[in-house]
């Protein structure tokens, strides 16, 4: 914990993970979100110090289990070769959608630098048709631009930032994840995002 937490140059990597969810899931995924915003809204200060315009995933969705099964099945694992770290200390803290819009007047656009509330992190592209943005890592001086349906994994300690959608909409699942109890967790008063 206090390696990932310190930054040692393990844990300053990223891995660019391609297909998890299909163009037809993603977009099942946006909808479901629309639909639920439609009526609830979107959330723009669930998050403290770096809000997002975005909504909790939760198991209610319909989409969870399948985001949930993935997460377990092809990002642990990956976690586990790309950091060194039992992939069974693992655990799914949050799962959330987040929009960003260009479009609209008065919207969110981008995200400040940050580091998340979380040992590690990962960010799902819904989709690539919108222009400008990607995830940029501070540390490594590296932009990171996925495409529709692939996932990017990260220790949530890396300060990282959201760069500005310049056209159109760009939506992504943040995820927050867990390893083991590591005692920074009740320590940190970061707060999350992406």
């Amino acid at each position: 914990c206090d390696d990932i937490y310190n930054q040692t140059p393990l844990y300053n990597q990223q891995k660019i993970i391609y297909n998890l969810l299909s163009n037809q899931e993603c977009d099942d995924i946006i909808e479901e979100s629309e639909k639920y915003a439609t009526i609830k809204g979107w959330t723009k200060k669930r998050h403290k110090n770096y809000p997002t315009t975005d909504n909790i995933i939760t198991s209610t969705w319909n989409c969870y289990s399948k985001i949930e099964k993935r997460i377990k099945e092809k990002l642990y694992p990956e976690y586990s070769k790309l950091f060194k770290i039992n992939h069974k200390l693992l655990e799914i803290q949050e799962i959330f959608i987040a929009k960003y819009d260009a479009d609209k007047p008065n919207s969110q656009k981008s995200l400040k630098p940050h580091i998340d509330d979380s040992e590690f992190s990962f960010i799902i592209a819904l989709n690539d048709n919108y222009k400008g943005s990607g995830t940029y890592f501070l540390k490594n001086k590296k932009k990171i631009s996925l495409k529709k349906g692939d996932v990017v994994i990260f220790s949530g300690q890396t300060k990282h930032m959201g760069l500005p959608v310049t056209q159109g909409v760009r939506y992504i699942i943040p995820g927050f994840i867990y390893y083991g109890k590591c005692e920074q967790q009740d320590d940190s008063d970061s707060d999350d995002d992406n």
